[in-house]
């Protein structure tokens, strides 16, 4: 046991062991249980000593997560938060056609309900609303695979770039 370890804690030290708890949590690296029985401990804990074994192996190495600085304040240690890659379509996107699918559903409906009680044409003027709106919602769908989603990728790739190189 070092000189460190000997340092008494405090409630915002103890607010930081549990944010990291449950971030474990979330990352699916400790169960509720686990969880639980952690945070019983960070709670009745006095010395960063008594810290170290709760989170000394969340990454998998001796020293665990948490460092004390010089000045004797409790932190996270040197663990790097690596971006998570971007998957799938954003969000915006699927708003966007949700937002194409109403007015074409609902003109559909229209449409269908016209045509099977011979009140209205045979024509199928939905797709009228449903071709152009759609025309340009693809087009911007596949701008921003084709020039969105990799320009946001390479401006995340300089960011890890320079926070390496400047440790």
């Amino acid at each position: 046991m070092n000189e460190k370890d000997k340092l008494r804690i405090g409630d915002s030290d103890r607010e930081l062991v549990s944010r990291l708890l449950k971030s474990a949590v979330d990352e699916g690296r400790l169960t509720l249980a686990e969880y639980d029985e952690r945070l019983q401990q960070v709670y009745e804990a006095k010395t960063v000593g008594d810290l170290t074994p709760i989170t000394g192996d969340l990454m998998g190495t001796g020293r665990g997560v948490l460092a004390v600085s010089d000045h004797g304040e409790l932190r996270t240690g040197a663990v790097r938060s690596v971006p998570v890659p971007r998957r799938g379509t954003p969000v915006w996107i699927k708003w966007m056609w949700f937002g194409w699918m109403v007015p074409v559903a609902i003109c559909t409906t229209i449409w269908l309900i016209a045509f099977i009680t011979g009140n209205g044409t045979q024509d199928f003027w939905p797709l009228w609303v449903a071709g152009p709106l759609g025309a340009v919602m693809g087009a911007v769908t596949l701008m921003e695979r084709a020039l969105i989603r990799p320009a946001l990728q390479e401006a995340d790739q300089r960011r890890l770039d320079r926070e390496t190189a400047g440790r």
